[in-house]
């Protein structure tokens, strides 16, 4: 289980890729800073601030790219520069993959930890119960990493993975509403109730917040649906690819 050993020094790596923190953490920080002073105080019409709404979005939507680092450094240590390094050492290489997967997991959830201390702290943004909010960031960083693996592993061009993850990332957002409305087409509307995992996160936050921690579990549950298909499907790809 020495791989699993390894997390701490891909957790310092990770810290110090500060492009990443920059795309993941700095850039949300300013939007959300710049939307929250635009939207003030303004009501929607279900009474939710819309500053809550739109913020809460946000922060939910930018966990969509976190897998983004997790399928770089998978590329970098197991089918790029550092490949036959990390090859000639007598290393599980599936295991340290899962290895780097689960600190992207761990980072990805830091980073949302913070966008919520500082919407709650800063504008006072409505997240309801915090360890409820902290399980549904958690789920979508695991689902996000999942995912952008899967897309490492299905395509031979790493390149073509990156805009697989960008196309999975921005069309959840586009379907969700957030550029602008979605027509009232039934398809749609059951996409985003029972698939779109950034819908199925902001309305499981959105009901335990107005209801109560019973209300929300429908759509946790519907999120560790996918994690679960994601992660066969991961195993599927990963038996093919990985060295």
């Amino acid at each position: 289980m020495k791989e699993l050993a390894t997390i701490r020094f891909i957790g310092i790596r990770m810290s110090r890729d500060f492009i990443t923190m920059l795309l993941l953490l700095v850039v949300p920080i300013i939007l959300i800073t710049v939307f929250s002073i635009i939207l003030g105080e303004a009501e929607g019409l279900t009474g939710t601030p819309i500053r809550d709404e739109t913020v809460v979005l946000l922060v939910l939507g930018f966990q969509l790219f976190g897998g983004a680092i997790t399928m770089n450094y998978v590329h970098q240590d197991l089918f790029a520069e550092r490949k036959d390094r990390l090859l000639s050492l007598p290393m599980n290489t599936r295991l340290y993959g899962f290895t780097i997967m689960l600190a992207g997991i761990v980072y990805s959830i830091v980073l949302g930890t913070i966008l919520i201390a500082y919407t709650a702290l800063i504008f006072d943004v409505n997240w309801g119960n915090f360890m409820w909010a902290l399980l549904v960031i958690t789920l979508m960083s695991s689902l996000s990493s999942i995912i952008c693996l899967v897309f490492t592993f299905s395509v031979n061009n790493f390149k073509i993975a990156e805009r697989l993850s960008e196309v999975y990332g921005v069309g959840m957002i586009l379907l969700a509403g957030m550029f602008f409305p979605m027509p009232d087409n039934a398809l749609i509307n059951m996409f985003n109730d029972y698939v779109n995992p950034l819908m199925l996160a902001y309305t499981t936050i959105d009901q335990v917040r107005s209801g109560g921690l019973s209300d929300g579990w429908l759509n946790a549950v519907l999120l560790s649906v996918l994690i679960i298909i994601a992660f066969g499907l991961l195993l599927l790809t990963g038996r093919r690819r990985m060295p």
